[in-house]
């Protein structure tokens, strides 16, 4: 088989001059897609799925791609099969055969490869790509892309070690989508809809599995899903009563097609606000060097711009936190940068820990290895998730407090933070007069909702159906003499966040062509000289040395 990097760098027809490096790098975009769908039971990944293959099929035929979806299911199911372990008998919305496969799938990645049901994927798209180009069996060879426009979905990821594969191996022909939806709609949803004759704690118990599993190799979409490259909303129902679309708040097919829009360039798409905003909050979480976790915050106003950012770091004297360029002092006040490198809220954990087996009586007379076993599980309690003995303030709070050392009002303003906020940073938010809070990351020793019931909702409507009204709106309106009991009461709303994630935004966004023509001025969409930022080549990066040595 001709190698496809060599026939690019071939000589022009005259034999003198060599092809142009953009050329050889052009010549080698292989126009296939890889995506994959990430989402909690409930949430409608397979609708989602199933959509993006329909826009990819029937967009104009410049755009157009040849879609096939990979269903994770059946390739759990192949690998039963190889492997002797009994299939689930077909019971359609049954939760114990659901759980079977569950179990199936914890099995394959059991061996050691977490990745194993994404690399079973690849193998299909493999298989795939041979059969639609005519070949057989392509063995152990490579098969190389044809160049035709081809598009793979694979439903659904439920490890980031899947996310983690797919990515390192098609790298920027990859895109992870992320469906959000709110958790009661989704627990109503399988308890009326999917899973009708089990009860609410086995389908609870079944979301709890689903989205983070005790051990390392269960499924963990908690962890993968915020991994995605876009975000779409899908709690609204797509029909109303009697089958009518819901055309008012389902827009799954617009923001699928938005993305679409992105990626071909067809039309010239800017960030959101929100999108700028959370791209904002990423940049700040960078500059962290806590050894938990790093989180970024952004404060916004009420026209969309940016007032202050926040980053989860160690306050210093005299205000802020500290960063790069400080005196020496500054650096060995950080957990990572002192002598002695620990983590101080662990070490308390720690010493709790051990507190309670000195002053136990049965705890204390346990032998050592017991004990420290013992410990272990402990650590994996409530215990493990006390929060409040860090050094660093949270990115949240960092943010507020810049805002407030500028002398800038926060009645009124949204925050966008890259994790969901713990429940000592719940507070402040709420007495700091923020409106909105949208995140990314789950933060499962936040007690927020809980503790702050009062304060704080998801739902996007109060509970008398009207619409959800911001804090800063309602004391508006209590100012002109609408009393509150004609309204439910409004609260500070935490949602997730939707649109081009962070490490989507450059790529997305960045403008690497020409919009106008130069000689009239009127707006044009043009090509880039050296391909997209979506192409991934079809050669290795040798094979491309070896063809641009030769086209020289």
């Amino acid at each position: 088989m001709a190698d496809p990097a060599e026939k690019a760098a071939t000589p022009t027809a005259q034999g003198t001059d060599p092809t142009p490096s953009r050329a050889v790098v052009r010549d080698q975009a292989s126009n296939e897609f890889v995506f994959a769908v990430v989402g909690h039971v409930g949430s409608g990944t397979t609708k989602v799925a199933t959509s993006l293959r329909d826009l990819l099929r029937t967009a104009p035929e410049a755009e157009a791609f040849d879609t096939e979806i990979i269903k994770a299911r059946e390739l759990i199911e192949a690998w039963a099969k190889e492997n002797n372990r009994p299939l689930p008998e077909v019971q359609p919305n049954n939760l114990d055969a659901t759980e079977q496969y569950q179990n199936l799938g914890d099995a394959m990645r059991a061996g050691g490869d977490h990745a194993s049901v994404a690399r079973r994927a690849v193998q299909r798209i493999r298989s795939m790509r041979a059969k639609k180009q005519g070949i057989e069996d392509p063995g152990d060879e490579p098969v190389i892309p044809d160049g035709t426009r081809r598009a793979y979905i694979i439903d659904s990821i439920r490890h980031p070690a899947e996310v983690e594969l797919l990515r390192r191996l098609y790298r920027d022909a990859f895109v992870l989508i992320g469906v959000v939806c709110d958790a009661r709609v989704r627990l109503e949803r399988l308890h009326s809809e999917k899973y009708k004759s089990a009860g609410m704690d086995a389908i609870e118990k079944f979301m709890d599995r689903d989205s983070r599993a005790a051990e390392k190799h269960g499924q963990r979409v908690a962890d993968a899903f915020h991994m995605a490259d876009y975000f779409v909303d899908n709690t609204a129902p797509q029909f109303l009563d009697g089958r009518i679309p819901n055309l008012k708040e389902w827009d799954i097919n617009d923001n699928l097609s938005r993305l679409m829009k992105i990626i071909t360039h067809s039309e010239l798409v800017r960030p959101t606000t929100s999108e700028t905003a959370m791209h904002e909050a990423y940049g700040a979480s960078l500059r962290s060097a806590c050894l938990s976790r790093q989180v970024g915050a952004a404060l916004i106003d009420a026209s969309g711009n940016v007032i202050a950012t926040g980053t989860n770091e160690v306050p210093k004297g005299g205000g802020g936190v500290y960063g790069e360029g400080l005196a020496s002092n500054g650096d060995e006040a950080r957990c990572a940068f002192r002598p002695t490198k620990f983590c101080s809220n662990t070490k308390e954990q720690n010493k709790i820990i051990d507190e309670i087996f000195d002053t136990v009586p049965e705890l204390k007379a346990l032998d050592a290895i017991t004990k420290n076993v013992r410990k272990r599980d402990m650590r994996d309690s409530r215990v493990g998730s006390l929060i409040e003995f860090s050094r660093a303030v949270h990115a949240e709070m960092d943010a507020l407090f810049s805002a407030a050392r500028k002398g800038i009002p926060t009645t009124g303003t949204r925050l966008f933070v890259t994790t969901f906020p713990c429940h000592s940073c719940a507070r402040g938010i709420v007495t700091a007069g923020v409106d909105e809070v949208q995140y990314i990351e789950p933060y499962p020793k936040s007690l927020a909702l809980d503790l702050h019931s009062d304060a704080i909702t998801v739902d996007r409507k109060n509970k008398d159906g009207t619409p959800w009204l911001a804090p800063s709106q309602l004391s508006a309106q209590q100012n002109v003499h609408i009393h509150q009991a004609q309204h439910p009461g409004s609260r500070v709303k935490f949602s997730a966040f939707t649109g081009v994630a962070p490490r989507l935004y450059r790529r997305a966004f960045f403008k690497d062509r020409s919009l106008k023509d130069s000689s009239t001025g009127d707006f044009s969409i043009g090509t880039t000289e050296w391909g997209s930022a979506w192409d991934i080549h079809r050669a290795s990066y040798v094979e491309m040395e070896a063809a641009l040595s030769k086209a020289s």
